[in-house]
């Protein structure tokens, strides 16, 4: 099993590397990866260790289907979501500060967001108006399957394999 840390840590350092095959393998392009950023962690926002650890390594990028901020963005990106999804048709808020961090954007543009109080990561589909299953059960989880693709033969799958071998 692919350990997401040394990869996000082997793509940055490989970046050079990465940027030739692409070159060579356009499908590659798709995917990108920003060295990390001296900025803390915003203070408004909830926190875990594998976000810490995530953006300690890199400042975000598009990784498959996801697109994940730089540090400097999300406390914009989140401010953004909450306020498109307070009063939300009869449910009211959606999001709450502090029980919710926007993590990414799915393929699709919806929120992908970590629910502190139960951990899991979850979309949240705006023009359907609903929560989507669970993506995992924590952001651990999610960037462990995210990383570990259970198809190896999409380009995502086949683009970590040849990481795997620079």
């Amino acid at each position: 099993m692919r350990d997401w840390r040394h990869t996000l840590s082997k793509w940055i350092i490989q970046k050079d590397v990465i940027a030739s095959l692409a070159q060579k393998q356009v499908e590659y392009w798709a995917w990108d990866i920003r060295v990390p950023s001296s900025d803390p962690w915003p203070s408004s926002l909830p926190v875990c260790q594998a976000l810490k650890d995530f953006y300690q390594i890199c400042d975000g990028g598009c990784f498959h289907w996801f697109t994940w901020p730089p540090l400097s963005q999300l406390v914009p990106l989140n401010s953004s979501w909450f306020r498109l999804l307070s009063a939300y048709d009869e449910r009211g808020d959606v999001l709450l500060p502090e029980r919710h961090v926007v993590l990414a954007l799915d393929s699709g543009g919806a929120p992908v967001i970590w629910d502190v109080s139960t951990n899991q990561v979850a979309a949240f589909f705006p023009k359907g108006g609903d929560w989507e299953p669970p993506l995992a059960s924590s952001i651990e989880a999610f960037l462990a399957t995210l990383f570990n693709p259970k198809d190896d033969g999409d380009w995502w799958g086949l683009f970590l394999q040849q990481l795997d071998t620079i």
